[in-house]
C-alpha cells in the first residue's frame, strides 16, 4: 500500500486507487500521513482539518478516522507493511513504513543524495528519482490553511531538488534534460529568482549565452513589474560573470553543487539535571509548516544555555539539513554585542556560502540566508541575545526550520515567538544537580545549601566547585560561609565563574533610570512591593514606577509572582545592595 501526496492524494493498493473519502476525510489521513509514525494530538489534528473548529469538531475527526482505520483494514496488502491508525495517549499514530509516503520518501532520497561519499552519477539519480515523485502541486485538492502551507514547503523542497539536480547535471554536462524542466517552472515562477539564476547557467553551460541573457532581462523585468524589485545580489553577480565570460561557470571549472551540512551545536552540557517539564516543550514534535521560534529567557545563570543545547541535541535528528549554533555575546565580558550583519555572515558560513559570495550589507545577507534556507529544515541555536534588533534579521522566512533563542531579556517584541520563561530549579532538582557535581552530603544541608544558593543553577555550580577545590572543607563549613547575606556573593565565585560578575553584566545594559531603580528597590523591608511601594522609594509617579519595574522585569532582574506584585531573587537583591552608582 502506497499513500501519495506529492500531487492529488491518493492510496495506491494492488496498483489500484482506493477512494479515500471526501476532501476533509482525506485531510486528516494527510494530517497523519506527513508525520508518519508519529503521535500527532488530538487538537493538532483538529487545528490542520479546520481553519476555525466547529462544534462537534472532535467527534467528526472521531468518525473521519474510524472510516480510515475500516478502509486501510480492509485493504491491506501482502506485499508490503500494514497502514494502520492508531489510538495513544493524547491522539492518534499512522503505523506505516516511512517508504509508503511519497513525501518521506522524496526527503529520504534527497537525504541519500546530500551524503558526502556520492559520486555525482550517484547524487543525480537519487535527486532523478526524488523528483520522479512529485505528479503535480501536493495535497492539490485538498482545503485549508495547513494544507496550503505544507503545500508551500514542499514545493519549496522540490525546487530546491530540481536546483541540485541540475547543477549536477550541468557540472556533468546532461544540460539538455534540465533545460527542458526548467524552461517549464522558470516560466510558472516567474519571480523565483534562486530558480531563475539555474536555468541562466544551464543555458550558459549549453553554449546559449545569448538566451542567457535574454533570460536575466525576463526575470529583471518580472521583478520590477511585480514587486517593484531588482534582482538580488546572487543574480546579479551571475549575470556580470556572464558578461565577462567568466571561466568559474563553465561546467570544467565548476564544482558541481552540494549542499553543506553544518553540525555546529556544541557538546551536552555535563551533568544536566531536571527540566523535565522545559524539555517536553522544547522537544514536542511539529509538522514543520511554520518556523519555530522559541525565546528562552531568564535572569544570569538560570541555565538557559545549558537547557537549549540539551533541547537541541535531543531533536537535532528531525532536521537533517544540519545545526546553527553562535554565540551573539549579549552579555559577555570579553566581547560585545555581535552587530546582525556580522552575525549573517556568520550563518551564511555555517550553511556553506563562500565569502565571495556573501553580500555587504544587512538587508543584502539576510535575504541570501532567507533564501538558501527556504525548504530545508536546520535547527538554529541563538545563544546569549542581547534584544529583538540583533535577533530580528536572524530568523528564517519560510516554514521547515527551528529557531531556538536564548536571552536575558523576555524579547516581547518579536512576532510570532513562543516563549519559555525559565525560572529557577526546584528544590529537589536542586539538591540532584549538587549531588552530581559534589557527592553526597547530609541531606539537611544540601537543602540548606540549595535555599541559600537561591536555586540558581550557576549558583549551584559554583557551590559544587568551591566545595571541591577545598578538600579541608566540609559543607557545613560551606553552608556557614554562605548564611551571612552580606558576603554570600563573594563566596559564590570559582575561577572564572561568578554570580555577582553575571548580574553586573545585566546591570550594565540597563538605562541609567533602571539602574537607579535597581539599587534603590532593593532596599524595600518587605518581600514584595507593589508600584505605590516602589514610587515612594523612587520618589516617582505610580505610572513612571510601573515604567521602570517592567525594564527590570524585562531584564529578568525582577519576577512578578502576581499580578501588580514584584520582588527580587534573594541574589538579585544581595547583587542590587551590593552595587553602587
Amino acid at each position: 500500500m502506497l499513500i501519495r501526496l506529492l500531487g492529488p492524494v491518493e492510496i495506491i493498493n494492488d496498483g489500484r486507487a482506493l477512494d479515500a473519502g471526501p476532501p476533509q476525510q482525506r485531510l486528516v489521513l494527510t494530517a497523519l500521513a506527513a508525520d508518519a509514525g508519529r503521535l500527532i494530538g488530538t487538537e493538532t489534528l483538529i487545528d490542520r482539518v479546520w481553519d476555525q473548529a466547529p462544534s462537534g469538531a472532535r467527534r467528526t475527526l472521531q468518525v473521519h478516522l474510524s472510516r480510515l482505520r475500516r478502509l486501510l483494514d480492509t485493504a491491506q496488502s501482502n506485499d508490503q507493511a500494514p497502514v494502520r491508525v492508531v489510538r495513544r495517549s493524547g491522539g492518534y499514530q499512522l503505523d506505516v513504513e516511512p517508504d509508503q509516503v511519497d513525501a518521506h520518501r522524496f526527503r529520504r532520497l534527497v537525504e541519500q543524495a546530500h551524503e558526502r561519499h556520492r559520486t555525482d552519477l550517484e547524487r543525480m539519480k537519487l535527486l532523478a528519482e526524488a523528483m520522479d515523485l512529485w505528479r503535480g502541486p501536493p495535497l492539490s485538492d485538498l482545503p485549508g490553511q495547513w494544507a496550503a502551507t505544507v503545500r508551500q514547503a514542499w514545493q519549496q523542497q522540490y525546487l530546491d531538488a530540481v536546483q541540485e539536480w541540475a547543477a549536477t547535471s550541468v557540472q556533468a554536462g546532461e544540460t539538455g534534460p534540465v533545460l527542458a524542466l526548467l524552461a517549464g517552472l522558470a516560466a510558472e515562477r516567474v519571480t523565483d529568482e534562486p530558480l531563475a539564476g539555474a536555468y541562466i547557467r544551464a543555458l550558459y553551460a549549453a553554449g546559449r549565452t545569448s538566451d542567457a541573457l535574454d533570460q536575466y532581462a525576463v526575470i529583471r523585468r518580472h521583478l520590477a513589474e511585480r514587486l517593484g524589485a531588482d534582482p538580488g545580489p546572487e543574480l546579479q553577480q551571475l549575470y556580470r560573470q556572464i558578461l565577462a565570460a567568466d571561466p568559474a561557470l563553465t561546467p570544467a571549472a565548476t564544482e558541481a553543487h552540494t549542499r553543506w551540512t553544518p553540525h555546529e551545536l556544541p557538546a551536552p552540557p555535563p551533568a544536566f539535571t531536571g527540566r523535565d517539564g522545559e524539555l517536553a516543550r522544547l522537544t514536542s514534535p511539529s509538522d514543520g509548516a511554520d518556523v519555530l521560534i522559541t525565546v528562552i529567557d531568564g535572569m544570569a545563570g538560570a541555565g538557559k544555555t545549558a537547557l537549549a543545547v540539551e533541547a537541541a541535541h535531543r531533536i537535532a535528528d528531525r532536521y537533517p539539513d544540519g545545526q546553527l549554533y553562535l554565540d551573539l555575546h549579549g552579555y559577555s565580558e570579553d566581547a560585545d554585542p555581535v552587530e546582525s550583519t556580522e552575525a549573517l555572515g556568520n550563518l551564511l558560513h555555517g550553511i556553506g556560502v563562500p565569502s565571495a559570495q556573501i553580500p555587504d550589507g544587512l538587508d543584502g545577507r539576510a535575504a541570501l540566508y532567507r533564501t538558501r534556507l527556504a525548504g530545508r529544515r536546520m535547527l538554529i541555536l541563538l545563544d546569549n541575545a542581547a534584544g529583538e534588533n540583533q535577533v530580528a534579521p536572524l530568523l528564517p522566512g519560510a516554514p521547515g526550520c527551528l529557531v531556538l533563542v536564548t536571552s536575558r531579556r523576555q524579547l516581547a517584541g518579536l512576532d510570532n515567538t513562543r516563549r519559555l520563561a525559565l525560572e529557577t530549579l526546584t528544590t529537589a532538582d536542586a539538591i540532584a544537580l549538587f549531588a552530581r557535581r559534589a557527592g553526597g552530603h547530609p541531606p539537611e544541608l544540601v537543602t540548606e545549601l540549595a535555599d541559600l544558593c537561591g536555586r540558581l543553577p550557576l549558583a549551584i555550580r559554583i557551590a559544587a566547585a568551591r566545595l571541591r577545590a577545598h578538600p579541608t572543607w566540609t559543607l557545613a563549613h560551606l553552608v556557614e560561609r554562605l548564611r551571612d547575606p552580606r558576603y554570600r556573593l563573594a563566596e559564590l565565585e570559582a575561577g572564572q565563574r561568578s554570580v555577582a560578575a553575571a548580574f553586573d553584566l545585566s546591570y550594565q545594559r540597563l538605562s541609567l533610570p533602571a539602574r537607579h531603580a535597581y539599587r534603590a528597590l532593593a532596599g524595600h523591608p518587605g518581600p514584595e512591593l507593589d508600584e505605590h511601594a516602589a514610587a515612594e522609594l523612587l520618589g516617582a509617579t505610580p505610572v513612571a514606577a510601573t515604567q521602570v519595574l517592567h525594564q527590570l522585569m524585562d531584564a529578568n532582574l525582577l519576577l512578578e509572582p502576581a499580578a501588580g506584585r514584584y520582588r527580587f531573587h534573594d541574589l538579585a537583591r544581595a547583587h542590587a545592595a551590593s552595587v553602587t552608582a
